[in-house]
Formats: C-alpha cells, structure tokens, sequence
C-alpha cells in the first residue's frame, strides 16, 4: 500500500514536507507533517464516537434542529462546545464559534373561508371558518393560496382534458377566476378500460386548470369521512405559527411567496352542500354515476363562492453557522485551506406518522455528516497533540438553513472566513448513515456515491481514489456525478455555493431512503460501521489535499458554464 502512493503521488505531487515519522511520539520536538503519520490517526474515527455525539445531536430534546428554533440552537451550541473542548481555534462573529445571519421568512398566522350562495346575482354568505393553530375550518390550505382568492365555484368532474378518450371536463365554460371543485383521484381505468390516459397526474392537472385555463384554485373532494377530514385538518394545523418560505435579503429572490393559488381539500359535508346532495355519503354515488357517463359531463355552475384570505407575518430570524479552525503547520501554505462542511439543522416538528410521532430528528439528514466531521475534528486535534499537523489549515464549518434552500452554506460562501481564493477545497458530506434501495438490495453497504471530484476537478479525483485506498477503502460510486442527471445532486447540497465559485469540491452521499425526511430517520437506525468507514475516506482525503504541494485546479468548464445558468 505504501508503494501504491508512493507511485501515485509521484505523479500529482503529494508530499510529506516535514519530519519522518517517529514511533515514539514524545521523541517529536516540533511540529511534523508527515502525510503517513497523519492518516494513521484515522484510528481515532471511531463507532463509539459516531454513536455518542450522533445520541445527543439527533435527540428528541433537539427538536429536530429546525433552522431559527430552539432546537437548532441547542445543536449549535451542543457543536461549539465539542470544538472549544478540542481547543481548536473560534473564527467566528467577535472570537466565537458562530458566524451571525438574519433571514427573512413567512410566518402563517390563520387562513379565514368564507363561503357564499348567489341569490338574485348577490352573495348571501353562509359559513365563515377559520384554518390556525387551534381551528379547523371547512377547507385544508394544502398547497399554495399565499394569494387572497375569490371566485365562484364550477364543478369540474375529474378535472381533465383527455381528447384521446373523449374526455373534456374543462371545456365548455370560462374558468378564469373561478374556484374549481372536482374529485381528487383520477380514474385512469375501469374494469379493464382505460377512461384517462394514465400519465394524466395530478400536476398536469394543477397546470391545466389553473395556469392553463387562469383559475383561482382547485377545491379537491377527497374520498373520506368527516372524522377524517378533521384528523388531515388537525395534522396540518403545525404548519400555522411555523416560519417557512425563508431566505436571505440581499439574494432579492422576490416575496418568495411560493405558489399564490389555491390548492384546496374541501370537507366532504360542504361539497355535499354545494353541489345539493343530502348527505356527504351522496357524493360516492355521484363519483360513481360521473365514471359511467365519463365522456359526457362538461363543467356546471354551482351556485356557490369562496373567499380565502391569509393572515401572514414576515419575522426575522437569527440563526448560525458554527465553524472552527485547525491552523496548519506549514509556513508557506497554512494561509490556504479545506473546508469540510455538513448541514447541522433539519425540517423540525411536523405532521406526525402512523406512529403519532412528531418529531422529525434527522439523525441521518444530516447528523451523520455532522458527527463525521466532530470525529474527523478529533482525528486531527489528537494528530495535533501529538506532534503533526497537516500542511494547510483545515476549517471545520456545520451550516444552517441547508433544508431552506443551502442558505447557511450561501452565506459563508458570500462572507467567508477565509478568502475563497485560498480555499483549495471543498469536502461536503450529507446523509452517510443508511443505505439506499438499490444498495439494500444488493447487499453492499461499505459505499458512497461521490459527486463533484472529476466533474470539476480531475486532480481532487485523483486524490480521493489515493486516499480512499489508503483508509475507508469503500466503494466510490460515480452514478449520480453526472451533470445530465435529473436528481441534480451535484446542486443540492452545501458544495454547490463553493462549486459555484470555482472551488473544487467532492460530496460524500448514500442516497435517499424511505425515512428520509420523516420522523423515522432515528439514531437506532444508523450503521455506524460504514459510517465510519466513509468518515476515514473524509479524513484521508482531507490529509492528501492539505498536504499536496498544489491545490487541485477546476478543469471541467462545462460544471463552471452550468453554474452561470
């Protein structure tokens, strides 16, 4: 193995640059950074370690570490102390750990319906309900409706154009500012018959009523009870008194309103009341009767109007990157440095699973890559009390906001600590506790997919494969490191703001898997050996960037060209 990176560095220009190694270490009378005796302390990358920290951070008392929450402030202070007690250097705000930002965010307050019947071309109005914290109302804001929204109600049956199968429930009317009400489920087949073309979703459909044909909004009849209409209301109701929609002033992204029409669930009672059926049970008859006579129905007037009006409020919120800074033992180089970055925060308390359980920890999502980088700061600090210290600085950055768009990261990249043209690389890591389907399946867990690395930078690549050789030896997936690829990781995460830069970066990822942003990505859950294996990958790599007499050059303009778009 050592003849392997002899040869190898040979040819990319890794060095030693210091003291030989030296088996007793109390034998080292100043500071060494010889690359070998580095990389051994990857030992130091341990499961208790992994467990320990990983325990406390994605604990239920963390609250799921929403961005601007008690939770994510309990995580960064949990983070900061771990580096004063490593004595690494604070280069933050005023000598701390913590690098200061505001965002901007929206805040729903309540959602106020009102729903009237035309009588003689007035609006006699029949029910006002309120959508907050503590009320339900005859309607579920699903999506969307940041818009004040007004319109009479159509009824639009099923809600397609299907011209192939004589479909058209959209045809025959003017549905401009119009609310229009119709059956959630599309009924693509029937006793064997197809009645909808199948790839109908209920996207396209969204597009053609409301952008297509300029409606205020759907009112969607779902096939359930009113007792399960208020247990769906009662789920929803966190998301009132709950920032979203956050972003950062100076970006001037607009109101960053999202969606402004509606897209609303209406109680199966008031759809019974608005289109004169008895009772709410009536309305299984009329879906029933609508399938039969599918290609005869065109829209109908109703009667009826809504009115939705939101209440929001635009609060500031603090929050806080938490970096910390390992100088480096070369003179000439210590002014350069690694950025090892994962996101701290996750999506916090929301709807709870069939579990009841409301607390979304994120101990994958990204504890894992936050607790890699602790033991790879450890790693480091002990090689440091040793004697040894990599060539170039390493700085150690756990960001916020990354599940709100990777503002934390954009922030630093925007204000960095160190100057981003002495930032040699980036080493970002998000989600390397579990594994994916495709991986489950075939029985492989000692894997990580890498993206960036030869998309940008074929010498960091270079580097990597080196250095996984020499520790984590996992396999380097390149599936997903392709600028074609429709899930666009090499833009979602944290890399992207330094990528964007002309910083060369390689991200350390696992892929999805069926926790993933749901409260079951819990602690127990982690395989704490492959995370660990990919941690000391991390690690070595860092060493071999820190110590290469040249920093890895972005070779690969068609990523530089992608990030101008």
């Amino acid at each position: 193995m050592k003849l392997l990176y002899l040869v190898i560095c040979m040819a990319i220009g890794c060095s030693s640059s210091g003291n030989s190694a030296v088996s007793d270490s109390s034998a080292v009378k100043e500071t060494s950074t010889d690359t070998e005796t580095l990389i051994s302390f990857q030992d130091r990358i341990t499961v208790p370690y992994l467990r320990t920290h990983l325990s406390v951070l994605a604990a239920d008392s963390m609250e799921g570490r929403e961005t601007g929450t008690r939770g994510q402030i309990m995580a960064a202070e949990y983070l900061a102390e771990q580096y004063k007690s490593m004595g690494l250097k604070p280069v933050g705000d005023n000598d701390t750990y913590y690098q200061n930002f505001d965002l901007s965010a929206t805040k729903r307050d309540s959602t106020v319906f009102k729903t009237y019947k035309m009588e003689d071309g007035q609006k006699v109005l029949i029910e006002r309900s309120v959508e907050s914290l503590d009320k339900i109302a005859s309607y579920i804001r699903s999506y969307g409706g940041s818009d004040s929204l007004s319109g009479e109600i159509v009824f639009a049956g099923f809600g397609v154009n299907d011209p192939a199968n004589n479909v058209a429930h959209l045809e025959g009317m003017d549905l401009s500012g119009k609310w229009v009400m119709i059956f959630e489920e599309i009924p693509h087949f029937s006793d064997g018959d197809t009645l909808i073309d199948p790839a109908i979703d209920g996207r396209r459909r969204l597009a053609s009523i409301v952008e297509q044909k300029g409606a205020e909004g759907l009112l969607l009849i779902r096939d359930m009870s009113r007792t399960e209409f208020q247990d769906l209301a009662r789920r929803i109701q966190p998301i009132y008194n709950n920032p979203s929609s956050m972003t950062l002033d100076y970006l001037n992204r607009g109101s960053q309103g999202g969606f402004s029409k509606g897209y609303t669930v209406i109680n199966p009672e008031m759809a019974a009341r608005i289109l004169d059926l008895t009772e709410s049970k009536d309305l299984a008859s009329l879906k029933t009767n609508l399938i039969d006579t599918i290609t005869e129905f065109s829209p109908v007037e109703t009667g009826y109007a809504l009115s939705q009006t939101p209440y929001t409020s635009k609060p500031k919120l603090a929050t806080e990157n938490v970096l910390a800074l390992l100088e480096g033992g070369d003179p000439e180089l210590k002014d350069e440095v690694v950025v090892l970055t994962s996101h701290y925060d996750h999506v916090g308390i929301g709807r709870p699973d069939s579990t009841g359980d409301r607390i979304y920890n994120g101990a994958d999502d990204d504890g894992s890559g936050t607790v890699a980088i602790l033991n790879i700061a450890k790693a480091l600090t002990e090689a440091k009390e040793n004697g040894y210290l990599p060539r170039r600085s390493i700085l150690f950055l756990n960001v916020t906001g990354e599940e709100k768009g990777l503002l934390g990261s954009r922030y630093y990249s925007d204000h960095p600590v160190i100057p981003i043209e002495k930032t040699v690389a980036n080493i970002n890591t998000d989600m390397i506790g579990r594994i994916d389907a495709r991986h489950e399946k075939m029985g492989q867990e000692n894997y990580s997919y890498i993206i960036g690395g030869k998309i940008i930078s074929s010498q960091l690549d270079s580097l990597l494969e080196v250095a996984n050789k020499q520790s984590g030896n996992i396999e380097l997936s390149s599936r997903y490191n392709d600028l074609e690829d429709p899930n666009h990781f090499y833009r979602r995460s944290d890399h992207w703001n330094f990528g964007r830069l002309g910083v060369p970066f390689v991200f350390f990822f696992t892929g999805v898997h069926e926790d993933y942003h749901k409260p079951g990505d819990e602690v127990h859950k982690i395989r704490f050996e492959k995370m660990a294996r990919i941690a000391k990958t991390m690690y070595a790599t860092t060493i071999l960037l820190a110590n290469n007499d040249k920093a890895p050059e972005v070779d690969n303009q068609e990523f530089i060209e992608i990030t101008r778009e």
